[in-house]
């Protein structure tokens, strides 16, 4: 496709046209500017996890933008209704807040625009993902159980059927894992001993990263192990960040992780004073964990 450039006037045989600055206007949202994949356009990949992501002022997308590769919702179920709420507390919960609404039919939308069937893409031979400059990635979704783990996960199960349905969700089979678009973390109250009974399955547990081993908590069961920073370092935190003994106790639970291919996240990191956080988020990033912990996603997007 040629683009036509609105201002081009011929002048004595000599084309003219009006600045570039205005002639970049005219084009911009022509047919020949727009990509099916348009959403999360020039959008860079970050290293960040959307804690309590549904705080967001537009959950999901708003962590998207930012390029964030995971987010955090917590679910409540309640006898007798088929429905996931999604919320911090009851008292935040409506009937318009829901897994469905909030996360998976966003993400159904998103995915089906970043992958269309047409004669460009007959051959392809993997999904898309969200992020148009990182078609690959895959985007982890934890779900925070709030209620009882054994009665809510069949729930959760159901809610995520119409992703598995389009081959857009991580499988494990036996001890192999399929990346997929989505990575579906269960954390909170998840039921352990339901997952890792789970021979086929399409969730991963959050493993303890505290006390991680190969025989119960390896990779494909929980390709990422959290903890809190305040428990891991089993001290006071001081004003500029790890000391000495500590940042040595984190790198080594980092380092262990990793040798057993699994990914890493500390939650609990102190915000306050604002001089602690940033110390604590440029060593949390230099001993290499994995996903930066972060509620405020503008400001943890300076750091990665």
């Amino acid at each position: 496709m040629k683009f036509q450039l609105a201002g081009a006037i011929a002048v004595a045989g000599v084309a003219s046209a009006v600045p570039i600055h205005k002639e970049l206007l005219s084009l911009k949202g022509s047919l020949g500017t727009l990509y099916n994949s348009d959403l999360t356009r020039n959008v860079l990949v970050k290293g960040i996890h959307s804690h309590n992501d549904y705080w967001r002022d537009v959950p999901l997308f708003s962590a998207l933008s930012y390029g964030v590769v995971s987010v955090e919702a917590d679910v409540w179920h309640f006898e007798g209704d088929d429905t996931l709420y999604v919320g911090h507390h009851t008292a935040a919960l409506n009937t318009a807040r829901t897994l469905g609404s909030l996360y998976v039919d966003p993400l159904l939308d998103i995915l089906t625009a970043a992958n269309p069937k047409n004669e460009f893409t007959v051959n392809q031979t993997s999904p898309n993902g969200v992020f148009d400059t990182n078609s690959g990635q895959t985007l982890y979704l934890f779900i925070d159980v709030k209620t009882d783990g054994n009665l809510t996960w069949p729930y959760v199960e159901t809610a995520l059927q119409p992703l598995l349905e389009k081959g857009w969700l991580t499988t494990v089979n036996g001890s192999q894992i399929t990346y997929g678009p989505v990575t579906v973390i269960g954390t909170g109250n998840t039921p352990y001993d339901y997952v890792v009974a789970q021979n086929e399955r399409f969730y991963f547990f959050d493993g303890p990263i505290a006390t991680l081993n190969t025989t119960a908590y390896p990779a494909y069961v929980n390709p990422i192990a959290s903890g809190s920073l305040q428990s891991v370092v089993e001290a006071k935190i001081g004003p500029n960040g790890l000391d000495s003994a500590q940042y040595t106790k984190v790198k080594k639970l980092v380092t262990e992780a990793h040798d057993m291919g699994i990914a890493t996240r500390f939650w609990d990191v102190p915000w306050w004073p604002v001089v602690r956080r940033d110390a604590l988020y440029r060593q949390i990033i230099e001993i290499g964990s994995d996903l930066l912990n972060a509620d405020d996603l503008a400001l943890a997007s300076t750091f990665v």
